[in-house]
């Protein structure tokens, strides 16, 4: 044989032996991949139809994954993982992968259902580190179910979620969110949630990029109308209606610990929302103890922490039928423009904890400039507040859209001028109030609500103060004492009243 034959065989030779090694090698790494990947979702429940790992590419693929454990599930179309870190799996054990994509994956968490032998074992069993550069998720679906009867429970589509730094392993995986993770960006087009068997929400659009959220299309819809709402509850309750075009946070920052939910944002914007709010008084009285605003962030299920939340152009709608013969009486506020700070019930122990502050200013009914200026203490267990507010000119054209079927009194004459400003608790409030008329009377009807009821129209008018206040005359120590069994609004609207009252009589 020729030397140079030779030398030919030894080369050809050397390629099939190094092929041949390459092969035995691929598929032994390939096969203890692929077993390193079938332990590890082995320990968190993941199951799957089929595993592709390819070592050249450094892919892998799992076909229809499920996933199950405490109440939390998942499946998905497929399960695509690239750019894996052989040699780092080899060396360490852990999996550590560039990009992960998911197609068409269903989460549900349901947090009735939370089976203690299946969490144990997986946090005894689960031994792997996870890591997960890029995490990517398109048209899945989330529900997040509270009890069986699925009250309270949310539901919703999204076209995109993108996490960075995903990590999975043994402290994690029993948690609410069994992962850890560094940023995330979603973008969502339906989500649905059943507030209480007689109110749903749901939203629109939604957009999550690095902190900063937009909502679009928000609303609470009554499932019942106003007269069927009525054969749906046991007791005077609302029914609220809202729509609001725009919600935007600017650093929306929120993560589960032991469970616990907590919320914090820097500011927050409301644009364009439409409130309508329906009451019949001819539902039995609802005489359980209402909580003051201030004890029920205290009492929240979990921490809130909003530094400002601007209110813009909104619009709120208040009704109340006293008599199934009239129509209910209506008060409006329009062009309404609020800013809140500091709602917050983190930290409440602390001596420099801040006092929640609401200004507003709007037109009542349509035609009275009114601001209000309102400081609650969620940190004093007594609910101390200030509240006080002023406005302007407001017609009898205005005041009895809502004495008139409310009352079944028109007014005659205008208020000029009104001002107030109380402090109180949770029991009672003391305060001044100012308030100017011109040639006020009153006219009580008569049943129909037609005609004037002649004998109490003229003893509600002998007794009435026949003087024109003067901007000088304030009335001073009012005292009001609280109904525990109404709202605040109740509250508030009974300082006013007796304020009135004094001025009037």
């Amino acid at each position: 044989m020729k030397k140079s034959s030779k030398i030919f065989l030894y080369i050809i030779t050397g390629i099939i032996l190094l092929a041949l090694i390459l092969f035995a090698l691929n598929n032994f790494a390939e096969e203890k991949l692929k077993k390193g990947i079938q332990d590890a979702t082995s320990q968190i429940n993941l199951n799957y139809e089929e595993l592709d790992v390819n070592l050249l590419s450094r892919k892998a693929t799992l076909e229809s994954p499920s996933f199950s454990v405490n109440g939390k599930s998942f499946k998905a179309e497929k399960l695509s993982l690239n750019n894996i870190e052989i040699f780092k799996y080899l060396t360490d054990k852990d999996l550590e992968i560039g990009e992960v994509s998911l197609d068409g994956p269903s989460f549900i968490i349901n947090k009735s259902k939370k089976s203690k032998s299946s969490g144990d074992a997986t946090s005894s069993g689960f031994k792997e580190n996870i890591l997960i550069k890029r995490l990517q998720i398109k048209n899945g679906e989330l529900a997040i179910i509270e009890n069986d009867s699925a009250e309270n429970s949310l539901f919703t589509k999204f076209n995109h979620l993108k996490i960075l730094d995903f990590q999975l392993d043994s402290s994690s995986v029993n948690n609410t969110i069994p992962f850890q993770y560094k940023d995330y960006v979603f973008k969502g087009d339906s989500i649905f949630f059943k507030l209480d068997p007689r109110h749903n929400i749901s939203l629109g659009k939604m957009n999550i990029e690095e902190g900063h959220s937009v909502f679009n299309d928000f609303r609470i819809i009554p499932v019942y109308g106003k007269q069927e709402f009525q054969q749906h509850i046991p007791y005077e309750l609302d029914r609220f209606e809202l729509v609001v075009e725009e919600v935007i946070f600017s650093n929306l920052k929120w993560k589960f610990e032991n469970d616990s939910l907590s919320i914090e944002n820097p500011l927050m914007k409301i644009k364009n929302a439409n409130l309508e709010v329906y009451r019949d008084k001819l539902q039995p009285d609802d005489t359980r103890q209402k909580k003051m605003y201030s004890e029920m962030i205290r009492r929240l299920p979990f921490k809130l922490k909003l530094d400002t939340i601007r209110v813009i152009n909104s619009y709120i709608k208040y009704e109340e039928l006293i008599d199934g013969d009239r129509s209910p009486g209506e008060v409006d506020f329009s062009n309404l423009d609020a800013s809140i700070y500091n709602l917050s019930n983190i930290n409440m122990q602390a001596k420099d904890f801040k006092s929640t502050e609401v200004d507003v200013k709007t037109l009542f009914m349509q035609e009275a400039n009114l601001s209000v200026n309102w400081r609650i203490n969620i940190q004093n267990k007594n609910d101390r507040f200030n509240i006080s507010g002023d406005m302007n000119r407001i017609s009898e054209e205005a005041m009895n859209r809502f004495m008139k079927p409310a009352m079944n009194v028109l007014a005659k004459g205008s208020i000029e001028d009104m001002a107030f400003n109380y402090s109180g608790n949770h029991t009672e409030a003391l305060g001044d109030m100012r308030l100017v008329y011109k040639d006020f009377k009153v006219e009580v009807l008569r049943k129909d609500g037609r005609r004037k009821n002649k004998l109490l129209s003229a003893l509600a008018n002998l007794i009435m103060n026949k003087d024109a206040i003067s901007e000088d005359v304030v009335q001073k120590q009012i005292e009001v004492t609280r109904d525990k069994t109404r709202s605040f609004w109740n509250y508030l609207w009974k300082m006013i009243r007796a304020g009135a009252l004094k001025s009037f009589f």
